[in-house]
């Protein structure tokens, strides 16, 4: 079941970011059904080597968290994602700032987030790659 409060809080918000209400209330819609993500700069320090060691679990075990990041240099709306497998967090790379720029809003006004390891892509001799599966809490 959906938690609607959550969705209309989420909605209202992006319609304060410039969406209309009918573009805000289909992206909050899209956030709670979950919507797949890739994930960028996963080739920046031993990001290639952390997901390489990803490979070796089972995806039920791997926790994907969602958080913002408000140091990031460059953009002011990072959202990193961070790997977490038995107690080890790692942060494995960056939403893409098309999404990022309205997801962090969304995060600002507190709505919870939660994500889920959909797919390693990649590997033989390819960089690896993520897909992620964000979803309201």
């Amino acid at each position: 079941m959906y938690n609607l409060s959550e969705i209309v809080r989420a909605a209202n918000k992006l319609a304060t970011t410039g969406l209309t209400k009918s573009q805000a209330f289909k992206r909050a819609w899209e956030l709670a059904k979950g919507k797949t993500l890739v994930v960028k700069g996963v080739t920046q320090g031993k990001r290639q080597k952390a997901i390489d060691h990803m490979k070796h679990y089972d995806p039920s075990e791997i926790t994907i968290s969602l958080e913002r990041n408000t140091t990031a240099y460059f953009e002011a709306d990072a959202v990193e994602v961070v790997a977490t497998i038995h107690g080890n967090s790692y942060c494995v790379g960056y939403l893409a700032s098309s999404v990022a720029e309205w997801l962090s809003k969304v995060m600002d006004f507190g709505t919870a987030l939660r994500g889920a390891l959909k797919q390693i892509v990649g590997g033989n001799g390819f960089y690896y790659g993520l897909r992620i599966n964000a979803k309201i809490a």
